[in-house]
């Protein structure tokens, strides 16, 4: 399941809606925002209730794998509310329901974001309670995944640390149980 809601919501992203009106493949509108719905809420819930080790460095992986796959998404999106507004404002009288189309769109691509983002902060607040991140860098990066652009340096940033911080866990372990033990030299 970890590793099949993350596939699944890409595949979701791309099946439908812009892509159904732009290229005349996919699922029509009302099927793909059904469909959205329900796998963008099984990952935000799966992103909240993976509490298996290493977690928070796997939720960091699958924030940025999601956040990579998503900017050919927000391009297309970018380029169909830009399109989509720009013929609603020549002809004359559809200047007026270009608000109705265009925030629609943004406001579901925006809603996206935050389902991928759901990633980024369950994997901040679980390396902050393991102790691998602190608590305000984990605020930072919260904060961060809010913002478009944003949220994609912010959880590459996140891998990277979470996967130093693993690699130094693991070379404090293996340290500490290859060293011979310590005698006490004081003792007479």
């Amino acid at each position: 399941m970890r590793t099949a809601l993350p596939l699944l919501f890409i595949a979701a992203v791309y099946s439908g809606g812009p892509f159904y009106d732009v290229f005349g493949w996919g699922t029509d509108w009302p099927t793909w925002g059904t469909l959205l719905l329900i796998i963008g809420i099984a990952n935000i819930l799966c992103a909240c209730f993976d509490r298996a080790e290493g977690s928070p460095r796997r939720l960091a992986f699958w924030d940025l794998v999601l956040k990579l796959c998503m900017i050919p998404f927000y391009t297309l999106i970018f380029l169909y509310a830009t399109g989509i507004a720009t013929i609603m404002f020549v002809i004359p009288g559809l200047f007026l329901a270009a608000p109705f189309v265009v925030v629609p769109l943004l406001a579901m691509s925006y809603l996206l974001m935050l389902a991928t983002s759901s990633y980024g902060f369950a994997a901040s607040i679980r390396a902050t309670k393991r102790g691998l991140l602190p608590g305000s860098l984990a605020a930072l990066h919260i904060a961060l995944h809010f913002f478009a652009v944003a949220d994609f340096f912010s959880a590459a940033v996140l891998y990277l640390q979470l996967r130093r911080a693993d690699k130094a866990r693991i070379a404090s372990a293996e340290a500490s149980a290859g060293a011979p033990p310590q005698q006490p030299t004081d003792v007479q």
